[in-house]
């Protein structure tokens, strides 16, 4: 059968919905077209360029009817940087927007009646801007000196930026005076193609608390330039703390490497929440919008009711944030994370708030919740928050043979987290979903589902 549509073919489409990664959704003759940079109601001119099975991609040729909530972008980058995906739309609009994505996740992948279902509205932010205080910038090597950047939307090619505007402004100020320091002294970017050249990525932590400042060169070798690279970083204002990671591999998609050697200043800087201190070390997981973390963990209390939830587990604990933040109110949490770096901060958290509540464990959450439950050990709650991929299918299998009363998932990706509640939802009820824009003009979707035990 011949495809509906050619490569190079201009159709006109109705955008009817936003994708997962941000594009607008529109029908021609019920094959759907995707199309980046616009949003529901727009009727745009489109040039198809990919052909598949079921779907096509296309980019706008022309807007014919813009939307009323179609804004300027704020970022001079915003056309070829691949960092945000809908600063086109209006904020309000965006979360909007994001609603609507995250039931119509749920109405694609459970079988769930959504009316007994109780949606919230989207906790957003007030001024969704410089709200990011940790950033992993790569590096590349330019006629005026080496630079930081993004990358294009899927793609390999750097987009030179030095200033963001949803970075903290102290990590756009660190980052420019890393450049000059790293030109200073002749480091460069290191190349793939050529297998040269030191320096991969920058990464800069904020402190919301007190605003000092830490800062790990990722790097392919070591390199005696860069003791004198990291005297003169620690100069900086408001910088603490300066190490070195050295990742030679360049197929590895981790950041980091194995270990992170501080050459100037502390080995962590210092976060907070009310009266909790927590220590982060550069490897340590923090969430990276500080302001939406406190309400996050805010929504998340709501749900618990402490006459009754009296132990927890944090599975994907992290530098156990949540769980100190929970800790004055409950017996018992036991910890559960996978990184050795997060475990250890969690441990040394512990000790600097006085805790006596708390176990944090080293391990997958899978094998180490199924070796307290062969304990005996039966928890009230379980909070999950675990990375994009979800929950894996041993944890599912568990928690369905082996119910508990509550559980708090808390999740930053629809698809994994409603594909998970299927499984879930044959031995536990949705009680509710509160979605929250932990990171505004993209499309991402943070959201805290709570479900009861049959």
């Amino acid at each position: 059968m011949e495809p509906l549509l050619k490569i190079n073919q201009e159709v006109l489409v109705t955008i009817k919905r936003l994708g997962i990664n941000g594009e607008g959704i529109g029908y021609y003759k019920k094959q759907a077209v995707f199309i980046d940079g616009v949003f529901p109601p727009e009727q745009v001119v489109v040039r198809i360029t990919e052909v598949q099975k079921g779907y096509s991609k296309g980019e706008m040729v022309r807007i014919k009817v813009k939307a009323a909530k179609r804004v300027k972008p704020f970022c001079k980058h915003y056309d070829t940087c691949g960092g945000c995906q809908i600063q086109h739309i209006e904020y309000e609009e965006q979360l909007a927007l994001k609603e609507e994505m995250l039931i119509q996740a749920f109405e694609r992948y459970t079988n769930i009646d959504l009316n007994t279902i109780k949606f919230n509205k989207m906790i957003g932010m007030n001024n969704p801007k410089h709200y990011r205080y940790k950033a992993q910038m790569p590096v590349k090597n330019t006629e005026y000196g080496i630079t930081t950047g993004l990358y294009k939307k899927q793609s390999n090619d750097l987009v030179p930026i030095i200033d963001c505007p949803v970075h903290d402004e102290s990590i756009n100020r660190v980052n420019r005076q890393i450049l000059e320091i790293c030109d200073k002294y002749e480091i460069y970017a290191f190349d793939p193609q050529t297998m040269r050249g030191l320096l991969r990525y920058i990464v800069v932590r904020a402190s919301n608390f007190n605003e000092d400042v830490q800062v790990t060169l990722v790097i392919t070798i070591y390199n005696k330039a860069l003791k004198d690279v990291a005297k003169e970083i620690i100069k900086i204002p408001g910088v603490v703390s300066v190490g070195i990671s050295k990742n030679r591999d360049v197929k590895n998609i981790e950041i980091f490497g194995e270990e992170v050697e501080i050459l100037e200043g502390s080995d962590a800087i210092m976060e907070g929440i009310g009266n909790i201190r927590y220590q982060l070390k550069p490897k340590s997981f923090y969430q990276l919008n500080p302001e939406q973390a406190i309400k996050l963990y805010s929504e998340v209390k709501k749900h618990l009711d402490f006459s009754k939830d009296k132990i927890l587990v944090d599975a994907y604990s992290g530098s156990g944030a949540i769980s100190m933040y929970l800790a004055p109110f409950v017996t018992k949490i036991v910890g559960i994370d996978i990184s050795k770096e997060s475990t250890y901060s969690a441990r040394h958290n512990m000790k600097i708030n006085k805790f006596d509540n708390l176990t944090f464990e080293l391990g997958e959450v899978k094998d180490v919740l199924a070796a307290y439950y062969n304990k005996g050990f039966n928890p009230d709650v379980i909070i999950f928050d675990p990375p994009r991929s979800g929950l894996d299918v041993k944890t599912l299998d568990l928690l369905v043979r082996k119910q508990i009363k509550k559980i708090i998932y808390i999740s930053c990706n629809p698809s994994t987290l409603t594909k998970n509640i299927k499984v879930l939802s044959r031995k536990y009820v949705v009680e509710s979903v509160t979605p929250l824009d932990m990171f505004p003009h993209t499309s991402h979707i943070e959201s805290i589902t709570i479900l009861k035990k049959k």
